[in-house]
């Protein structure tokens, strides 16, 4: 359980820093009047990482190989839990 743990943590980690470094590159050469670069780069580190991760996992779904790009081609296994909002089989 603990080395999925580890793999789903990976899996976030790896678009969080692409998101970053996409952020540190607006850094470099964007300018958008009434915004400072701290807005803009911040903006970019979360269009960027969601982006990034969203494109990636639906790409993984048709190519597996290409979940390297989220730093492993193994996706994280969950155990299967309750629901929250089912109890019983019914809705809550």
């Amino acid at each position: 359980m603990f080395h999925q743990w580890i793999l789903s943590l990976w899996r976030t980690v790896v678009p969080s820093v692409v998101g970053g470094v996409l952020g540190w590159l607006t850094l470099h050469g964007i300018i958008i009047e009434g915004l400072t670069a701290e807005q803009i780069s911040m903006g970019a580190v979360m269009f960027g990482t969601g982006i990034y991760y969203g494109l990636v996992r639906a790409l993984e779904q048709r190519w597996p190989l290409l979940g390297v790009l989220l730093g492993s081609t193994t996706a994280p296994t969950y155990k299967e839990s309750s629901h929250p909002g089912v109890h019983a089989g019914r809705e809550l």
